[in-house]
């Protein structure tokens, strides 16, 4: 039974992350899953044993809480169900890779070292999920707090990796706090989480308002996918669309916003089509952000994000700068392993070059679907000058899965980060508008069909998270190498050996643990 117990341990912990995400909703799940992956480190002593127990709980945690990569890849990529479950199962381990560096890093050091080495590692190691093109940063520990309003003010300073350490190394002290011989580590990690957090509460700067508000709409069509796909609907859709713009215009609106794939033309392609826009546009005396794929002049194509105005089609336009991995582009390697069944639904894109801000009647930013998990476009964007945030997106393939509300929930967090009123037309839902503090204004969930309008105040102020970027990811890389540096110096020196023997007698078993007196 030992020998299964760490096992079992990393298992929970992966388990525990993934049901404390939006979806599940069992929020609280996040403070725990540090400590029993902890408890799986020590109970599990061994040169590579370490690094397999974080590659199991991230494995599982990424499987779990993204289990809707398999009707996705099932019902609209082709392949059979098992091939799916495998591709899943493939991307959790990869994803886990992270979680391996973090606890086997952590190994290296004695347990008293540990409870401050494994929330550093574990931010520094994770972050890495933010590099492109096979990036996947979509969900974390900041995601369980998106209702803790106190929680959700430190973004500002630190973003979610600094949100998500204090998580981790508070679990990871109180873990501390049932080892015997760390409980004065233990309990100055506590502390020291809690004074980090305070600091960051109290240094949050208020949100800057900045000119008179706009009244901002979002369109939520509720096209499903296979009417999108259907040659025969093209009409039908469009009518839908053009309808709920116009009914909007008329009950007063300055922007619109239309989802990700709105209608099935092509702004670049279809002269009649975007006549009618810039018609509908100036008689209403709107601006009109819409998405569309745009063609490049040395060839190849964008996914785009177009502004109409009165006068016309902007000249500027955002190209999307994340593309999503097997959804918008094939890499080489995998047009050869993958059957063709995977890939004939792929698109073939080419990224933006930079996060251009649209000249709208505020400086208005734009995310393209599952860009805005990725922290650092945002942060760009407003210091670009962007005073009002807004995402497009196409969360049709997810139907009622989790998906959508973990994809939703990255919009508060980044709203929160930046103190900037986030607006979301989703296609099919989650659209809705986000308050600088993260808070959910007002939202049409999945499967309703209709329009919101919201009185949106353009916001001024750079955050610290927006100024400085993820400073807090690189103070804990840097504390990592140094923890680990000091700590080996320490064991290999002999007049230092006594002190780290104390530091690291903890006992694997409980029943084996003297009782302390304390």
């Amino acid at each position: 039974m030992k020998q299964v117990l760490p096992w079992l341990f990393a298992i929970l912990s992966g388990l525990a992350l993934a049901l404390a995400m939006p979806g599940p909703g069992l929020g609280p799940l996040a403070l725990i899953f540090p400590f029993l992956l902890l408890e799986a480190l020590e109970r599990g002593q061994g040169k590579w044993r370490p690094w397999l127990l974080g590659l199991l709980a991230g494995a599982v945690f990424w499987t779990v809480s993204t289990n809707w990569v398999v009707p996705v890849m099932h019902h609209y990529g082709g392949l059979p169900r098992m091939a799916a479950v495998g591709c899943l199962v493939g991307m959790g381990a990869y994803l886990g890779l992270l979680w391996a560096i973090a606890a086997g890093v952590s190994s290296l050091v004695p347990a008293g070292w540990r409870i401050w080495l494994f929330p550093v590692a574990w931010v520094a190691a994770t972050v890495l999920q933010r590099f492109p093109p096979y990036g996947f940063t979509w969900t974390g520990p900041a995601a369980a707090f998106v209702d803790w309003p106190w929680l959700m003010d430190s973004l500002s300073v630190w973003g979610t990796t600094g949100l998500g350490w204090f998580v981790i190394a508070l679990s990871s002290a109180v873990w501390g706090l049932f080892q015997f011989g760390t409980r004065r580590s233990a309990g100055a990690a506590l502390v020291f989480s809690l004074v980090a957090l305070s600091l960051t509460i109290v240094t949050a700067p208020a949100p800057e308002s900045t000119g008179e508000k706009l009244r901002v709409v979002a369109i939520q069509p509720g096209t499903s996918l296979e009417e999108k796909w259907d040659p025969s609907q093209s009409k039908e859709i469009a009518d839908r669309v053009w309808s709920m713009t116009a009914d909007a215009a008329v009950r007063g609106a300055d922007i619109v916003l239309w989802p990700e794939g709105a209608v099935p033309y092509r702004i670049d392609d279809d002269p009649a089509y975007r006549e009618m826009l810039e018609r509908m546009a100036g008689q209403f005396e709107i601006e009109i952000v819409l998405n569309s794929v745009a063609s490049l002049d040395g060839g190849g194509y964008t996914n785009s994000a177009f502004l109409v105005t009165g006068e016309g089609v902007s000249p500027v336009r955002y190209d999307k700068v994340h593309l999503v991995p097997f959804g918008e582009f094939v890499p080489r390697w995998a047009r050869l392993a993958f059957t063709d069944s995977l890939v004939r639904e792929v698109g073939a894109f080419t990224p933006g070059r930079q996060p251009l801000v649209l000249p709208a009647r505020v400086p208005l930013a734009v995310a393209i679907c599952f860009e805005v998990v990725f922290p650092d476009l945002p942060a760009a964007q407003v210091r670009a000058g962007a005073q009002l945030l807004t995402t497009l997106t196409n969360d049709g393939w997810y139907g009622f899965s989790w998906a959508p509300r973990q994809h939703f929930t990255q919009v508060r967090l980044r709203a929160a980060e930046t103190r900037r009123w986030f607006a979301r037309a989703a296609l099919t839902g989650i659209s809705g508008f986000i308050d600088p503090s993260g808070k959910v204004v007002s939202y049409l969930d999945v499967g309703e069909t209709g329009f919101l309008t919201e009185s949106v105040q353009p916001m001024n102020g750079i955050t610290p998270r927006v100024r400085f970027g993820d400073w807090w990811a690189i103070l804990c890389a840097v504390a990592s190498v140094l923890m680990v540096a000091i700590a080996r110096i320490k064991e290999k020196n002999p007049r230092k050996k006594k002190v780290i023997s104390e530091q690291s007698s903890v006992i694997s078993s409980p029943a084996d643990r003297p009782q302390s007196k304390d």
